[in-house]
């Protein structure tokens, strides 16, 4: 069975007091007996506020929910007047411009004769709908909603995802599907990360030579920005730019070197990593010209927030320029982090005149910061504590990386305010809540949605969901369902392998080569850096490309590993026919060895034979007095293959594992 299938069969065998396949759990909800009919008389009215004038926004939005209902059910739903099967009663739009604080909450309730949603604004609205959505089912009949009454609303006010365009370029159609699969999952805050040294990405009027000669031509058009903000508000996103200073500025200097803390002349960065150039802070002129660029990009971005990046500054430049120095001994600033205070509060200043709250990461934190400032934590939830201590809000990324290739069960166990938080009460409501951040050295936009998704739906539930919502396999048992959702909203993770599996086959038979990647997983982060050296310029076409973060294997055959262990179901017999499958395919891929970019799969497609003949010994192990001395054996060569096979993991290991800790059967 394909591993996609294996875990829709498992999604389709829901435990007592199910949550059905909703992703986010709600805050509260109730099943009652019955079904709401969904056929052609489906017919949704809205009201309004008191007058019961209608909103724009909610009217695209419901527009939508038609249409995606639509393309589930294979019906044309009613667009007329008349009574309504779907009542949707709201107070009022809500805020003009969205913030922290827009009130999310909404009320469902579905009977058999009919369903009503309530929420005090439109965005409470939006949430509701991508419920009603999760809530469609299939029957011998055709489709319905089950009878139910939920009562919802976030965990945690911002809930975020951090897309790099920077280091690697992603088109607007790349971004608007992005927002489409974070509507789904109820993310609200878009973290657009639009200069680093590899790039800057946003046309500037005021200072054209920044997008003119620090992004290769490809930046996005002052338009096209105002064509995000408004497709990302109709789905209740926040967008938050983030243009990043003092540091990660090369792509500044290539137009303007002259706010640079060292002579030019400067190109853009094609390497990755931490590099010197970094923006002069002691220079009046430094500050003008930040000023009349914040002052553009305001008019673009009306989120009360603004990102100033403000991490792994180098200070090399500051060091060997001794005017910067002699600047820093007169006002008695004995080292870089106090310069970069310093930079700070004035950035702050002008962000405060042009109506903005400044946000940046960990280092920013400094003593005599404006307690306005938010802080983005990706050293760990220590700093995060201690800037809540010291009475700054923040918002958790660290152990939400994308780019770090973690398993969804490790991301989904990661919380902002965990239990048994040594913060007050008070302490504890600055913390925001968090963004997963999608850094781009490795990504490109071919590969991006396969980064991404389907793992963000389990961060965005920690962030909605109460605190208690951490059962590891009911979340997999929904993410299945979840993750066919998120391609019907237009993503592009489910056929990611299958896809780029046919170029790298080069015209021989791609589906022993996609079966094998569909077993691998990609190496960590710095675990790729350290065996193959890349530049924004390498075509990022490889095998581990191909394969994807977390794949279905690793959670499907995990699960056929207890069902082993437990006698349910058929599992002994899946596992005898994938290990059979599996032994065979170094015979079948060795013809790949004259493949160049194929030619990678092979260590790992031997290293997964070697593992097959440990799961078939696990299946029927030795009894006696030699049983622990051969679990200590398997156990011993499983440690070793699990390490990197070239840029490949093998991502079954965990299942034959427990084959061997469990004793098999």
């Amino acid at each position: 069975m394909h591993f996609a299938a294996l875990l829709l069969t498992l999604a389709g065998q829901p435990p007592p007091d199910s949550t059905r396949t909703l992703m986010p759990v709600p805050a509260s909800f109730r099943f009652g007996e019955g079904h709401l009919r969904v056929d052609t008389a489906f017919r949704v009215r809205v009201t309004t506020g008191a007058d019961g004038a209608p909103d724009a926004r909610l009217s695209r939005a419901v527009a939508r929910f038609l249409r995606r209902a639509e393309l589930v059910t294979g019906l044309i739903l009613n667009r007329g007047t008349g009574s309504p099967t779907l009542a949707i009663r709201v107070a009022g739009p809500g805020q003009a411009v969205q913030s922290p604080t827009e009130v999310e909450r909404y009320t469902l309730t579905i009977a058999p004769d009919r369903a009503e949603l309530t929420a005090p604004t439109t965005v409470g609205a939006l949430r509701g709908l991508e419920t009603i959505l999760q809530l469609l089912e299939p029957d011998a009949r055709g489709f319905r909603l089950p009878a139910v009454r939920i009562e919802d609303q976030p965990r945690f006010p911002w809930r975020g995802l951090l897309i790099d365009v920077a280091r690697h370029w992603e088109p607007v159609e790349v971004i608007k599907r992005q927002l489409d699969g974070m509507a789904a999952v109820k993310l609200n805050v878009f973290h657009w990360h639009l200069s680093e040294d590899q790039g800057f990405r946003v046309e500037s009027r005021l200072y054209p030579r920044l997008h003119q000669m620090g992004s290769d031509g490809l930046y996005y058009t002052q338009e096209q920005i105002r064509e995000v903000v408004a497709y990302a508000r109709d789905r209740g996103i926040r967008v938050v730019p983030e243009f990043d200073v003092p540091g990660h500025s090369t792509s500044w200097f290539v137009g303007y070197p002259a706010y640079a803390s060292a002579p030019g002349p400067y190109t853009i960065e094609r390497r990755f990593g931490v590099f010197a150039p970094t923006f002069d802070p002691t220079r009046e002129a430094t500050y003008q010209f930040l000023d009349g660029f914040i002052g553009e990009m305001a008019t673009l971005f009306p989120d009360p927030y603004w990102h100033i990046g403000g991490d792994e500054v180098s200070g090399t430049q500051w060091r060997e320029n001794r005017r910067i120095q002699a600047f820093m001994r007169a006002r008695n600033l004995p080292d870089n982090e106090a310069l970069q205070a310093h930079f700070n509060r004035r950035l702050s200043a002008i962000l405060t005149r042009h109506g903005k709250r400044m946000v940046g990461w960990d280092e920013i934190l400094h003593p005599g910061l404006p307690k306005t400032t938010v802080v983005q934590s990706w050293r760990g939830q220590d700093a995060l504590r201690d800037g809540a201590r010291d009475g700054y809000l923040g918002i958790l990324s660290a152990g939400w990386y994308l780019d770090h290739m973690q398993t969804t069960e490790v991301h989904y166990l990661v919380d902002p305010v965990p239990a048994g938080s040594p913060l007050t009460p008070a302490e504890a409501a600055r913390v925001l809540g968090g963004e997963a951040c999608m850094w781009a050295e490795h990504i490109t936009p071919e590969s991006i949605d396969s980064r991404i998704w389907p793992r963000l739906a389990a961060i965005a539930e920690r962030l909605w969901s109460p605190r208690e919502v951490r059962d590891v396999a009911d979340m997999y048992r929904r993410l299945a369902v979840m993750r066919v959702r998120l391609e019907a909203v237009g993503l592009g993770h489910e056929s990611h392998t299958a896809r780029m599996t046919r170029r790298l086959a080069a015209g021989r038979n791609p589906a022993p080569l996609q079966e094998l990647l569909e077993l691998m997983e990609p190496v960590r982060f710095g675990e790729r850096g350290s065996r193959q050296s890349l530049t924004q310029l390498t075509p990022l076409v490889f095998a581990i490309d191909a394969a994807r973060p977390d794949p279905p294997a690793h959670w499907g055959y995990r699960s056929l590993a207890a069902a082993v262990l437990t006698g349910a179901g058929d599992g002994r017999r899946r596992l005898d026919s994938a290990f059979a499958r599996w032994r065979m395919l170094p015979g079948i891929l060795s013809e790949f060895a004259e493949v160049p970019l194929a030619r990678d799969v092979l260590p790992a497609a031997q290293a997964l034979a070697r593992v097959t003949e440990i799961g078939i010994e696990a299946l029927t192990p030795p009894a006696g007095p030699a049983r622990a001395e051969w679990a200590r054996a398997r156990l011993a060569a499983l440690d070793s293959l699990a390490r990197p096979q070239g840029l490949l993991r093998i991502t079954v290991i965990p299942a034959v594992r427990m084959l061997i800790e469990g004793g098999g059967r």
